[in-house]
């Protein structure tokens, strides 16, 4: 979640290290450009507007969108512009799909095996994945993981 303008850690409220800021512009910088008689447009994926797969950023481009050919909505360029510093979401390097962790690699973390985690993952008693590939590879991030295997340490230990 981002507060005063830091992302940081829902639970922890710790700051997210070398969380940067995506804006709207950013995101959409590469979106292919084509000119229509009234003026520059922006072609956007119509599935980012529309179904399962819709971007919530991009709510606002419906009323202004003309519908283009079937797969792509044009948005004027100038409206997209307009928006350009807006904040839609966050990268950190801990985002970067080389850096998340499967079942295996928190297994070998925690001195478990691959069936414990996917245990504790099927009863719900560690974190969501933050994204699962296929509908059947679960991926965390190296940060949320070692919080919550902190937090199930400390549970464990006998009291003195």
């Amino acid at each position: 979640m981002r507060t005063g303008g830091t992302w940081v850690y829902t639970n922890s409220r710790q700051p997210v290290p070398g969380a940067e800021d995506v804006t709207f512009g950013r995101r959409y910088a590469g979106a292919p450009r084509a000119t229509r008689d009234d003026g520059e447009v922006v072609l956007l994926d119509r599935d980012w507007l529309e179904g399962p797969d819709a971007r919530p950023e991009l709510r606002w481009c419906i009323p202004l969108a003309t519908l283009g050919s079937a797969a792509t909505v044009e948005v004027p360029v100038d409206e997209i512009l307009a928006r350009s510093e807006v904040v839609v979401g966050l990268w950190a390097p801990e985002l970067d799909p080389a850096a998340l962790l499967t079942a295996s690699a928190i297994a070998r973390l925690l001195g478990v095996t691959r069936s414990t985690v996917n245990a504790y993952h099927a009863r719900q008693q560690m974190p969501p994945p933050i994204v699962t590939l296929n509908q059947r590879v679960p991926l965390w991030t190296r940060p949320i993981i070692d919080h919550w295997a902190a937090r199930q340490t400390r549970r464990r230990r006998p009291a003195l």
